[in-house]
């Protein structure tokens, strides 16, 4: 009698031991970089099921920060599909989009991304690769819209004003617009500095390049209740006054653009961050050894 009442109270032990090492777990900042890690791997993995990719046989691969020694970006990239939302809001029904994102590391001690630090080199920072391609139902409406590829003329060139399209929407109804700011406070200026053709990149020659400055609201805020992009990002925990929330900031962008005729897809890499060093070094370490087949 005496052993087995010794092993209900060890078991017992166990189990308040576990539980305890548990609370503090949940209540610890590992606890939102945990959730992201696992609540994204699946959501991204559904996206990309559904994604332009996998309707038309496209290989494509984006290292994450898990490629570099740096404390720097999100482990891995992840896929959305916004549905028919994006055309809806450029006005072209028959688009659609594909997204690849990743934006700043995780601050472990605050238990967020650093996209919303203001003093981190990562705030407000994407990288990622945009698809666009035009459903083709048949209708005269469908065949009309097919003048020229997303993004460019009819000649093949670049167009720089429809370059801005994709981020804007990105930043303003996927990003920013989740973390509840006005219609009316939103910002975006795109200004295309240098425009260069025939670039070779990711083994491939033909590609446009686009390099932009642009002024857009900046993810810093204070949380006020529960946004679903908390989920990804961690609730922000950093500092900020009321009257600093999304405050504007200049950041760089540079975008590679290429119409794939073999798909009937334009596709599109992207960097857009504050400071032109890391956007570079991105470029560098990570987005030019992206595989793209």
């Amino acid at each position: 009698m005496k052993k087995k009442l010794s092993k209900k109270k060890k078991t017992a032990a166990i189990v308040a031991a576990v539980a305890i090492a548990l609370m503090f777990f949940i209540i610890s900042p590992l606890f939102p970089y945990a959730v992201s890690l696992s609540v994204m791997s699946v959501y991204s993995h559904i996206h990309e099921a559904a994604s332009i990719m996998a309707n038309k046989g496209i290989e494509l691969a984006i290292p994450g920060g898990g490629e570099t020694s740096e404390d720097d970006w999100y482990p891995f990239v992840m896929t959305f599909n916004p549905g028919e939302a994006f055309g809806r809001t450029v006005g072209d029904r028959n688009l659609e989009l594909t997204i690849l994102y990743n934006f700043g590391a995780f601050d472990l001690r605050r238990g967020c991304s650093r996209l919303y630090d203001r003093d981190s080199d990562y705030y407000n920072s994407f990288y990622g690769a945009y698809l666009v391609t035009r459903k083709d139902d048949g209708s005269k409406a469908s065949k009309d819209s097919m003048t020229a590829p997303f993004g460019f003329d009819s000649q093949g060139n670049m167009d720089p004003e429809q370059t801005a399209i994709v981020p804007k929407f990105d930043f303003q109804h996927l990003v920013l617009g989740d973390f509840g700011i006005r219609t009316s406070e939103q910002v975006f200026e795109w200004t295309a500095e240098t425009i260069s053709e025939d670039v070779s990149y990711l083994g491939r020659d033909g590609w446009s390049r686009v390099d932009a400055s642009l002024l857009v609201n900046g993810a810093a805020h204070a949380k006020k209740e529960f946004r679903q992009s908390y989920l990804q990002y961690g609730a922000p925990k950093y500092e900020v006054g009321d009257d600093e929330e999304f405050m504007p900031v200049a950041m760089r962008g540079r975008v590679y653009g290429r119409y794939f005729e073999e798909w009937d897809t334009s596709v599109f890499f992207y960097i857009l961050t504050p400071g032109k060093e890391t956007l570079e070094r991105c470029d560098r370490e990570i987005l030019s050894k992206s595989r793209l087949e």
